[in-house]
């Protein structure tokens, strides 16, 4: 469970844009966990509102500033929007992680509205959004929602920010319900992990997330991927922390920690970002009792949805999410689809110089790509 993705951002044009790079999330954590397609579906989650994503919150803007980032709040009837400002070689752009937040969709077309104009008076390229559509009882479906915003002008980024599809829990139906949603090797993994020595602690001192920084660093060296920078995820932890809207899970065995969780809160949802474990106690099972109390903890807080944050398509085993997105599968729920990541073009010729720019980079990329593949040959 190392994250999916950075809601922060890291570059894609230089070190201090916006686009967030996929590392190999739940890193470590993705054992057998019992039969995935066995795992039974929360009737209710389908009624169920959108999340009020903390990535559009005032705790998510104050990580921002903590950061160095500027940011901008902006808000209208049925909607609200939390805009991140970076630069590139184009310019600035004005980011919305899983935003903007509108009740229905004539409050989307007023947010996208207002945004642009902003925008066009900031001097901005283009915006780049991730609409959340609710009426409050339930999230408006993927395909819909990308129907409405080709209408208003928006287009497809070249790939998604943040995770287009995601696992939610329901966690309105109680801790009975919420454990027998779970493979039955996940629930005996809870019930039982004292037997086997684990401890699973919950802390709110930023100091913990060291363990999560160390395991995560190790995991990189072992597997040859860029680990998370160590003072991002403290900065968001004593940002979070502090204002009560994360938690650091550790998981220990004869003392020593052996798996970390960092998960991120709002008023209705529990993102879990970022874990790691150490593979040489795989066999001790320290992530799936670990993940299963957090999953509890929120719903004991209130929270309705515990979101697993990022996973593969249903029908692409060969993924290279599919292993972790099968672990995330075996603590039940059901997957989501949200509209994934659209531009809002301000500037017309920065837009499409960005947009050729990418172009140019893939044909050389592939052809590349195809160059190495002949000389294998």
């Amino acid at each position: 469970m190392s994250t999916l993705y950075y809601p922060d951002g890291r570059a894609e044009f230089g070190t201090n844009s916006f686009p967030f790079l996929p590392s190999p999330a739940w890193s470590g954590l993705a054992g057998s966990a019992g039969s995935a397609g066995s795992v039974p579906i929360a009737g209710r989650i389908g009624q169920l509102a959108g999340p009020h994503t903390v990535l559009q919150s005032r705790d998510w803007d104050r990580v921002q500033t903590a950061l160095g980032r500027r940011t901008h709040r902006f808000r209208g009837p049925g909607w609200s929007a939390l805009v991140i400002e970076e630069s590139n070689t184009l310019g600035r752009i004005w980011y919305l992680p899983y935003g903007p937040v509108a009740n229905d969709v004539v409050a989307l077309e007023a947010a996208l509205t207002s945004l642009g104009e902003a925008a066009k008076k900031a001097r901005v390229a283009w915006v780049r959004i991730e609409p959340m559509v609710s009426d409050g009882s339930e999230q408006m479906r993927a395909p819909g929602l990308r129907s409405e915003l080709l209408e208003l002008g928006a287009r497809e980024a070249p790939r998604d920010i943040q995770p287009r599809r995601s696992r939610w829990l329901d966690l309105t139906q109680g801790e009975d319900a919420i454990l027998a949603a779970m493979t039955g090797t996940n629930r005996n993994l809870w019930r039982r992990h004292q037997d086997k020595g684990l401890s699973i602690e919950c802390s709110r001192d930023p100091g913990d997330v060291e363990e999560l920084i160390s395991l995560n660093r190790a995991g990189a060296e072992r597997k040859g991927f860029v680990a998370h920078d160590a003072d991002y995820l403290r900065t968001v932890a004593r940002t979070l922390l502090a204002r009560d809207s994360g938690r650091v899970y550790l998981t220990r065995y004869e003392g020593q920690v052996v798996a970390s969780a960092f998960v991120y809160d709002s008023a209705s949802t529990r993102i879990f970002a970022h874990a790691g474990m150490k593979p040489e106690f795989r066999k001790l099972r320290p992530n799936q009792p670990m993940i299963a109390q957090a999953v509890l903890d929120a719903a004991e807080r209130g929270a309705k949805i515990a979101d697993l944050f990022g996973i593969a398509p249903t029908d692409s085993p060969h993924h290279p999410w599919a292993g972790f997105t099968q672990f995330k599968r075996s603590f039940g729920g059901r997957d989501v689809e949200f509209a994934g990541t659209w531009d809002l073009p301000v500037s017309v010729p920065r837009y499409a110089a960005y947009r050729s720019m990418r172009s140019g980079r893939g044909m050389a990329q592939g052809m590349a790509g195809a160059l190495r593949g002949r000389l294998r040959g």
